[in-house]
């Protein structure tokens, strides 16, 4: 195990738009539990170099020369997709391995630390979802029903508790994967919001195997959003939203079963 964490370089990508609070305290959660092999890779949309996210990443790396904090500036509100299009290319040329993905709104907890327990299991998925405390269950198999919607068929959460990786076909935004596998299948970068079923539908039909797990665990940590963001996700969900129904020919976006399962 000491080996598997020394040799392989762990990309952890996170975007941020317009929310300068919540990703502060989503870093803070990070470096709290930093470990030796893991590269961050921050992706702002703000307004390059003025904005108050900009300042405090440059006051977070300075404070942090021991740690491998990287931070790249993107078009204001490119969208996510783009963003993380970039990040995972970006890791990929910094030779990581296997990609973490997280957000501002998210905590890491002490259970991070010991990430490299999901990544022996990377040599069977391709991507594993991660717990996440405080937010809706999320992990399903996924189908399209033509003309219709995506369907989400929630599995039994007892499934989680029995087994180390459960079988599933999407997760919440918070998963590890193979660095190699993501390339396979990038985000649709017209959807700059509403791409998260047709990500993982995708990368379906490529083949890739999902999983999830509770090993590790994070926290969902509801930000308090500046009106500009608000602003600018109620456009981009609108955009995203009618591109997603055009692209698939939908009458509506997701339709539930099992939903129960989602109680908690």
């Amino acid at each position: 195990m000491w080996y598997t964490l020394v040799m392989t370089k762990i990309a952890i990508i996170l975007t941020s738009i317009e929310r300068p609070q919540a990703l502060k305290k989503s870093i803070e959660s990070i470096i709290a539990q930093w470990q030796e092999n893991w590269v961050l890779f921050v992706g702002l949309q703000d307004v390059y170099y003025t904005s108050e996210s900009f300042l405090l990443m440059d006051k977070i790396i300075s404070a942090n020369p021991d740690k491998a904090i990287r931070i790249y500036g993107f078009g204001y509100n490119c969208g996510i997709s783009k963003a993380r299009n970039e990040l995972i290319h970006k890791a990929h040329l910094w030779g990581c391995e296997y990609v973490l993905l997280t957000a501002d709104s998210i905590l890491f907890d002490k259970s991070m630390r010991h990430i490299e327990n999901i990544v022996d299991y990377l040599s069977h998925y391709d991507l594993i979802g991660m717990n996440l405390n405080n937010r809706t269950p999320w992990e399903a198999k996924l189908n399209l029903i033509l003309g219709h919607s995506f369907e989400l068929d929630f599995i039994d959460p007892k499934e989680k508790e029995l087994a180390t990786i459960t079988d599933c076909d999407i997760v919440r935004n918070f998963w590890i994967a193979r660095t190699e596998a993501l390339m396979k299948v990038p985000y649709d970068e017209q959807l700059v919001a509403c791409e998260h079923e047709d990500f993982f539908w995708r990368a379906k039909q490529q083949g890739l195997i999902v999983g999830c797990t509770n090993l590790c665990s994070g926290t969902y940590n509801k930000p308090e959003n500046t009106p500009e963001y608000d602003k600018i996700r109620r456009v981009n969900f609108y955009k995203g939203m009618q591109l997603l129904k055009q692209k698939y020919n939908l009458k509506s976006w997701v339709s539930y079963v099992n939903l129960e399962r989602t109680k908690q």
